[in-house]
């Protein structure tokens, strides 16, 4: 299984990101969130969140505390930061241009949504 990110950048060009998809099937797998997870290991579910997309390298230590808690072998989760590097340089030189009429839409869905939200505020005002 390949799980990717999609950031935003200038809301005209994405970039991708691959995770650490070993880590996030066993945790899933495992029933945890990330929050629960980085209680567990003394961490911030923002901090976690880094570690787990490949934002932040994840530590030897790191490794250890979340294989301990997910009750497996650190081999079953484990990817290196290297390699993840590696892949990382590759997909980062893909940009994807997004069509103006994509960008409009979600400019006008982000209207929508600020009237929604306004809406909603005057109803729970009442």
């Amino acid at each position: 299984m390949l799980f990717i990110d999609i950031i935003h950048y200038n809301c005209k060009k994405i970039m991708l990101i691959m995770n650490k998809a070993k880590l996030i099937q066993v945790r899933l797998s495992k029933g945890f969130s990330q929050e629960e997870l980085a209680d567990l290991i003394g961490m911030s579910q923002s901090n976690y969140s880094r570690r787990e997309s490949g934002r932040t390298n994840i530590t030897e230590i790191e490794w250890a505390k979340i294989a301990k808690e997910l009750g497996v072998d650190k081999e079953i989760i484990y990817e290196s930061n290297k390699e993840k590097t590696h892949y990382i340089n590759t997909i980062n030189a893909l940009q994807i241009t997004i069509p103006d009429f994509i960008m409009e839409h979600i400019e006008l869905l982000k209207k929508e949504n600020k009237k929604l939200k306004e809406k909603l505020k005057r109803y729970k005002a009442q």
